[in-house]
C-alpha cells in the first residue's frame, strides 16, 4: 500500500499536520487552493504566558477574491521582527530553543515571492528535522486534473498511490465509495491530541515550534505516536475529541 495525503500550505502548523505526514508515503502540498484571509494559511498559535496568541503574516490586499495561496504576496511590514522577538521572549529559556530557533529564524527572515513559498519552506524544514520519510511534492509537479475529491484521486493516480488519508475535518465532503470506485482506499486520520511538558500549565493546539522548543528530538516520537489510520470515521472523531 502506498499512502498519499495532501494539505494546503499553512503557517507554522501544529502537530496534527505533521502526524498526517508521518502516516503518509507521499505528502502533496496544495498551494493553488483559494487563499482565505485570517485562516491558518497565514497564522498560527504560540504560547504567551498563560494564554496563546496568534502570529500572523500580513499579506498584500487584492481585489481578486479567487487568488490562490501561491498568488498571495506577503505585505512589506515589519512582521518578521515581531514574530521572532515573540518567539525569543516566550521560548528563549526552554530547554531546546537554542538548538532549533536559528534555522527557523533564517527561514522566516528570508525573502519569498508569496505566502505559499514561506509556508512550504517551513513545513519542509520541520519534516526534515523530524526525519519524516514521506516524499513531499508540490501539486504542480504532478499531472492531475479535476476539483475537490476528483483532484485528490487524480493526485493519487499520478503519484502511484492506492490509499488516501483525510483528517476528520473533511468528513462533510469525502465520499469514501467514490474513492473506492477509482481504486483508492480511503482512511481517516485518528489523531489523539497529546499532552507534553511545556514548563507551565499545558495549552493544546499550538504550533509545532512549541513542541520543538520544549521537547527537542523527542518531538519526532511524539508526532509519530499520537494516532493512527482507520477506516472508521467515528473512531477518528472520538480520538480527536479525547484531546
Amino acid at each position: 500500500m502506498r499512502i498519499l495525503s495532501a494539505h494546503q500550505p499553512v503557517y507554522l502548523p501544529g502537530l496534527i499536520l505533521f502526524h498526517k505526514i508521518a502516516l503518509s508515503d507521499v505528502f502533496v502540498l496544495l498551494p493553488d487552493v483559494q487563499f482565505q484571509r485570517h485562516s491558518w494559511q497565514q497564522r498560527n498559535r504560540v504560547r504567551n504566558g498563560k494564554d496563546a496568541i496568534f502570529l500572523s503574516v500580513p499579506v498584500k490586499k487584492s481585489g481578486d477574491l479567487s487568488r490562490t495561496i501561491r498568488q498571495t504576496e506577503i505585505a512589506e511590514e515589519p512582521w518578521r521582527k515581531k514574530h521572532l522577538t515573540t518567539l525569543k521572549q516566550v521560548y528563549g529559556k526552554r530547554p531546546h530553543f537554542d538548538g532549533y530557533f536559528p534555522a527557523i529564524e533564517a527561514l522566516i527572515e528570508a525573502e519569498y515571492e508569496n505566502l505559499s513559498d514561506l509556508n512550504c519552506a517551513l513545513i519542509r524544514h520541520v519534516c526534515a528535522v523530524l526525519e519524516l520519510e514521506a516524499q513531499i511534492i508540490d501539486s504542480a509537479e504532478l499531472n492531475h486534473e479535476g476539483e475537490g475529491q476528483d483532484r485528490l484521486i487524480s493526485l493519487c493516480h499520478a503519484a502511484n498511490a492506492d490509499a488516501y488519508v483525510s483528517n476528520v475535518g473533511a468528513a462533510s465532503y469525502v465520499d469514501e465509495a467514490g474513492f473506492s470506485a477509482k481504486g483508492v482506499t480511503h482512511y481517516w486520520q485518528a489523531f489523539t491530541p497529546p499532552e507534553y511538558s511545556q514548563g507551565k500549565a499545558f495549552i493544546p493546539n499550538l504550533s509545532i515550534v512549541d513542541a520543538l522548543f520544549n521537547l527537542g528530538p523527542d518531538t519526532a516520537k511524539l508526532v509519530r505516536g499520537c494516532g493512527e489510520m482507520t477506516r472508521d470515521l467515528g473512531v477518528a472523531q472520538a480520538a480527536l475529541a479525547s484531546g
